[in-house]
């Protein structure tokens, strides 16, 4: 890093540790934060020489794949896995994205021996960013993959590589983890499925993250089919075909309009809704407009109190640090309970309204920069990427993204449901009503 550049970021650790701006920061998360100009973010165009189809999306093969003529047993029968490296697979390191590379694991996690034991194979360890933060996807310590569905276009994060090998072809099926939208959002921006789980639903063991209240493993494949498939063997329940589910009507969340999103992204939610004609109903739940920014300080006050706090991170990993290191106890007891007041109007809404509509980002894959993939940061970018995931992270609900088209471009298009705790079935049902819409 530039001499001015590392003391530029250690002068705003200094001011951050010592002016304790919490305080502020917890009240901005109490004000309405606007998407700015989506159109024009979409209509950015690919800086040239940046797409690079031959960057590995993997880290490290695992398992050496099946004999030919091997016999597979179980749901998974012999079909590649590829595993996000927030998560333990025995005999490798757990890297979470950080330059040290991380600690070895001594033992598979719970969900990847019950891979194992369906007759899955692990083809690979995949590249994520750091700790998990950037939904853009750039912020890893080796070269970050690119998007197979949108060449020239960045492939969200944070569980990118697990997007990007599927979407490619070099697996059948992908974990990854979902913090405010790791999974949901490079699922968008790669044309998959990708599901997040109920928080608390999947045995939690072999898994590493520095935000937990907000965290957890989720399925990402091309099929819902294969989505539906693999989230049973991770939940420890028996595979089943899974019948299409059209819901009577479903609510659009007021602080969360699709108007917020992109003209195409707009038009292909419409499209999705007026095919199986689903009624809308508009239903209120204040402070979901501002669940990006709570989101992001709640997320920086877990990191301090996480083991990963004083690992080696790069220049927004360590702001990050000190951002949580500012707020005092009075300034993270604002946020809980601000948390708990979206908690309790998200319930209020469901009850009326049990399936929530809503698009799963607001653009399409942003184009490729050297900017962005060098490490600068784009607020405006971050807040079009986040706009709607981050719900379901603070409240705990499952959620899934679905394909819905593509745009001018050919970029994939993505709608989101959110259901109550437990509810994966139902929104796996759903989506496959929306796959057959699309498909047909």
């Amino acid at each position: 890093m530039p001499a001015a550049s590392e003391m530029f970021l250690r002068a705003s650790e200094r001011f951050l540790t010592r002016r304790q701006p919490g305080r502020a920061l917890a009240l901005l998360a109490r004000t309405s934060v606007p998407i700015f100009a989506p159109d024009w973010i979409a209509a950015r165009e690919p800086e040239p020489g940046l797409a690079d189809p031959s960057i590995s999306p993997l880290l490290a093969p695992v398992d050496a794949a099946p004999a030919a003529g091997a016999v597979a047993t179980g749901v998974l029968a012999g079909d590649a896995v590829v595993v996000k490296d927030a998560i333990d697979i025995a005999g490798t390191r757990t890297g979470l994205g950080l330059r040290d590379g991380g600690d070895l694991a001594e033992r598979d996690a719970t969900i990847v021996a019950r891979i194992r034991a369906a007759g899955g194979w692990i083809a690979g360890k995949t590249k994520m960013t750091e700790l998990g933060t950037d939904g853009v996807g750039a912020l890893m310590p080796y070269p970050m993959p690119r998007n197979p569905r949108a060449p020239g276009y960045f492939p969200g994060g944070s569980s990118s590589g697990t997007a990007v090998a599927v979407a490619a072809g070099l697996a059948r099926y992908g974990l990854g983890s979902d913090g405010l939208g790791s999974v949901r959002i490079p699922a968008a921006f790669c044309g998959l499925v990708g599901l997040k789980p109920t928080h608390g639903r999947l045995p939690a063991d072999g898994y590493k993250s520095p935000v937990e209240t907000l965290d957890v493993v989720g399925p990402l494949a091309r099929t819902v089919d294969d989505c539906a498939r693999l989230w049973h063997v991770m939940a420890g329940e028996p595979d089943t075909t899974l019948d299409p589910l059209v819901p009577p009507r479903v609510g659009i969340v007021r602080q969360l309009s699709p108007s917020r999103a992109s003209r195409a992204i707009q038009a292909a939610f419409d499209r999705v809704l007026d095919t199986l004609a689903i009624t809308r109903e508009t239903v209120d739940i204040p402070g979901a407009d501002r669940c990006t920014f709570l989101g992001g300080l709640l997320g920086a006050t877990e990191l301090v109190r996480s083991p990963y706090a004083n690992r080696e991170l790069s220049p927004a990993g360590r702001m990050n640090v000190a951002l949580g290191r500012s707020f005092s106890p009075r300034d993270i007891a604002a946020l809980h309970a601000q948390r708990a007041a979206l908690r309790d109007a998200t319930a209020r809404a469901l009850e009326r309204t049990p399936i929530l509509a809503m698009p799963t980002t607001a653009i399409p894959p942003p184009a490729l920069s050297r900017a962005l993939l060098a490490g600068d940061q784009d607020l405006m970018l971050l807040r079009a990427l986040g706009a709607f995931t981050p719900l379901a992270n603070l409240t705990g609900l499952p959620s899934i993204a679905v394909p819905c088209g593509t745009d001018d471009r050919g970029r994939p298009l993505s709608i989101m449901f959110v259901a109550p705790h437990g509810a994966e079935t139902d929104l796996l049902r759903i989506a496959r009503a929306v796959e057959h819409t699309i498909s047909g």
